[in-house]
């Protein structure tokens, strides 16, 4: 059985699971406080999730799996057979580490449809509980080469031209920064960012900060 379409027009429900009583009362503040997302419940790794996901039907299911996320791999299998369908949108949260682009890569695999690490921005884990609602894959930009190789694939892109500076202002215009906070946080000129700017914009082909935004997310060159 797949799961109806979600309507765009009503909140997404989500649910959020941890085994840390502390981050689920972190995470759910967090989430109850973003326009169009409410918290349809919470529970534990070790709870019985196939019940869970019935009592509480959300639409996207965050958890946060700490520095062992791939103990949780069982789980999640017995929670796709147990339910005979799909899983809902998961969207993990993970530790740093040295491991973890690779535990991000097996998740995936897995079925799992966003990787974040726990130290995210708040701001990026809503918005990456709406972009996955809306049916789109999320993961923190390092991982994001071992989650989607192929990514850039099919795009003509330029993709490997962009010199390390320049990838640094293209993170942060996609961040949404105006060229004074990205001089202010690269320690440089605004002048400077400028040229950047121009040199981002002619290598991608695009007429505009948010086309290059776009056209280099395409390219995987940035993710969210």
């Amino acid at each position: 059985m797949i799961p109806s379409p979600i309507d765009p027009l009503r909140p997404l429900r989500v649910l959020v699971i941890s085994g840390s009583p502390f981050a689920r009362a972190g995470l759910a503040s967090l989430i109850s406080a973003q326009t169009g997302l409410i918290i349809a419940g919470q529970g534990s790794p070790d709870d019985d999730l196939a019940d869970s996901m019935d009592l509480y039907r959300p639409d996207v299911l965050v958890w946060e799996m700490g520095w062992e996320p791939l103990q949780y791999l069982d789980r999640l299998a017995e929670l796709r057979d147990a339910l005979g369908r799909p899983l809902v949108p998961v969207l993990t949260l993970i530790a740093h580490d040295s491991n973890a682009p690779s535990a991000a890569a097996i998740l995936f695999n897995a079925g799992v449809r966003g990787v974040l690490t726990q130290d995210t921005n708040p701001d990026r884990i809503t918005a990456a509980v709406i972009a996955l609602g809306q049916g789109l894959t999320v993961a923190t930009p390092a991982y994001f080469p071992v989650v989607a190789p192929n990514a850039d694939s099919a795009s003509p892109l330029p993709v490997d031209t962009l010199t390390p500076r320049e990838s640094e202002v293209l993170h942060l215009i996609a961040e949404g920064l105006p060229n004074k906070q990205i001089a202010q946080k690269l320690n440089i000129s605004e002048h400077t960012v400028k040229f950047h700017v121009n040199a981002i914009l002619t290598k991608l082909g695009a007429q505009s900060r948010t086309e290059a935004v776009v056209r280099a997310t395409r390219a995987g060159l940035i993710a969210l």
